[in-house]
């Protein structure tokens, strides 16, 4: 076969895949969001082969016009560029030109929208305004808007007489004209409650909507928000009913209530270095009575401690902000120089503030048979207390901002039949600050005091003991106490811990930090504070932030160290 007949062969062989080779665009001359958005527009396109690319210049140019005149742009200059040495290669250089600007915005409201200042504030923020460039995104945007704070605040008929943009792209100029009906603002009214048990009195204070009062969506969410929070319920709905609207336009509200099961089993596992493992077990009846009555009881086991605890709730008025508890319990402790057993009994009153304080002021009995080093006694205490606190978070799981405060004070008097006279004082604070997007620091500081004649007098629960996961890392679980010659702890009158941490987001669910924590328990502060410091590892899951820590007890001659590993909220 001579060669000529064989290089006619090759060239029908290879001919198909040759002519089947796609169009590549190389977009020019535009960057920022112009060379973004034309470069969506062209990737749209469909595959365009080689021989198909004359056909299609017209439809390349489009694209290339559309996402510019959608961004303002209405007179570019567009030029393709089919490489000669390589077809299949095209440059689309493109000069967007100078942009179309708004050269009137006429914004009309229409029916009772007009007298309502929420309107008046968001056409001060609409956004588009005169003299910007016309972006459609942006009005559409504008007109959104308005029809979503029309639904929002009770304006079920409002609409849109008018909405028009008249480009004249030779003046570079664009006339904007909205006209916006909101007709009349509906209100509240009544309420139609489907439920499967009587809550009638659980209702009421729950309630702060009254009919006539004029519509507004959040107003609905909080009082949704309020019922899902009780947790009597597992199933709440409440949704405004239009289509049944009165003449007064009065829309009443369907309220659907399902409560949750009688008994609920909830167990539980976990992990801590001061505790080791430890699970749990809930049994909560969360409805009693038409009262509102529930009862908590829990169970929670580990190798130091075991702990039974029974809360009954009774709602005083609102059940989220003012209620009883009646509390009882008994928590066996045998860890490192303390064995405890203790019964406890007491009333509480809770009142949640509107600023987020939550007041507990409780009056406890307890005894308590105990161990402590070689001092073994026994002590019967009544003690009226208060306490304060308050968390504050935002972020959810993974907290950007935040802070939480606690502080207890308690009493006791031989004449209303104590072992034992005494004041005591806890408190703790906690903030959580994010000074750049990956950067987080996080500080701790809680004082504890007890105003006593003899430390010895109280029992073990009362004293101060610091050192753990939670106080001063690198040192074991209440290891720092005063000790007796035996080296038997023995708690102490006064305690004080403080710490810094700073954490470094270096993926999005991983952290690395590093810290430093001091404190003491003393009876007279006259030992050095103990200081340990280390680095940690973050790591966050579903159920919140699972924390690493390598500390070491540098106040020691041999700086001995310890891994921490804690599972929960920062705060």
């Amino acid at each position: 076969m001579k060669v000529t007949q064989w290089v006619m062969m090759a060239l029908m062989l290879i001919g198909p895949w040759a002519w089947a080779e796609e169009v590549e665009l190389r977009l020019r001359g535009l960057d920022g969001e112009l060379k973004d958005n034309t470069q969506v527009y062209l990737d749209q396109l469909p595959a365009i082969e080689v021989e198909q690319f004359p056909r299609f210049q017209r439809q390349i140019t489009t694209a290339v016009s559309d996402s510019l005149q959608a961004l303002g742009y209405y007179n570019p200059e567009i030029e393709l560029k089919q490489s000669e040495k390589n077809p299949a290669r095209v440059t689309v250089r493109v000069n967007a030109g100078e942009p179309v600007r708004i050269r009137t915005l006429n914004v009309q409201l229409q029916g009772e929208a007009g007298a309502d200042s929420a309107f008046a504030e968001l056409l001060g923020k609409l956004a588009i305004k005169e003299g910007e460039v016309l972006h459609h995104d942006k009005y559409e945007t504008a007109k959104a808007s308005l029809l979503s704070l029309a639904l929002r605040r009770g304006y079920f008929d409002a609409g849109y007489r008018q909405s028009r943009v008249q480009v004249v792209p030779w003046e570079k100029a664009a006339d904007v004209n909205l006209v916006f009906d909101s007709g009349p603002r509906y209100r509240f009214g009544e309420l139609k409650v489907d439920t499967d048990r009587p809550v009638d009195r659980l209702l009421r204070p729950l309630v702060q909507i009254k009919p006539g009062e004029p519509y507004h969506a959040s107003r609905l969410a909080e009082f949704s928000r309020s019922l899902s929070s009780t947790r009597y319920f597992k199933q709440v709905e409440v949704l405004p009913m239009v289509a049944e609207a009165d003449a007064q336009y009065r829309v009443p509200l369907s309220v659907v209530l399902r409560a949750r099961a009688d008994n609920e089993v909830e167990v539980g596992v976990g992990v801590s270095t001061d505790e080791g493992p430890r699970t749990s077990v809930n049994w909560e009846k969360p409805w009693i009575n038409s009262l509102g009555h529930s009862l908590t009881t829990s169970l929670k086991v580990s190798a130091p401690s075991q702990d039974v605890t029974l809360v009954y709730k009774i709602p005083r008025g609102h059940p989220l902000e003012d209620y009883y508890t009646l509390q009882g319990g008994y928590q066996r402790l045998d860890q490192d120089d303390t064995e405890s057993d203790r019964l406890v009994a007491g009333i509480h009153r809770w009142n949640i503030q509107p600023n987020g304080w939550t007041r507990d002021v409780f009056i406890r009995s307890e005894y308590e048979s105990y161990t402590q080093g070689v001092q073994e006694d026994e002590s019967f205490l009544l003690i009226p207390g208060a306490s304060l606190s308050r968390t504050r978070i935002r972020g959810g799981l993974d907290p950007y901002w935040g802070d939480a405060q606690t502080a207890t004070l308690e009493l006791s008097e031989p004449w209303w039949g104590s072992d034992t006279r005494f004041v005591r004082f806890w408190g703790r604070s906690k903030w959580l600050r994010t000074l750049a997007e990956d950067h987080r620091l996080l500080a701790r500081a809680e004082q504890g005091a007890v105003w006593v004649e003899d430390v010895d007098d109280l029992p073990p629960s009362l004293r101060f003991f610091t050192g753990g996961d939670t106080t001063v890392r690198g040192y074991s679980y209440q290891s720092i106490t005063p000790l007796d010659e035996n080296g038997d702890r023995l708690g102490a009158k006064y305690a004080s811990a403080v710490s810094l941490e700073y954490d470094y987001r270096f993926a999005p669910k991983w952290r690395v930090a590093t810290f430093v924590d001091s404190g003491t328990a003393t009876n007279d502060y006259q030992d050095d504070w103990k200081v340990g410091t280390g680095l940690g590892l973050r790591w966050l899951t579903p159920v919140g932030p699972v924390r690493l820590d390598l500390a070491f007890a540098v106040s020691e001659e041999d700086t001995p160290w310890r891994l921490h590993f804690t599972l929960g909220p920062e705060l």
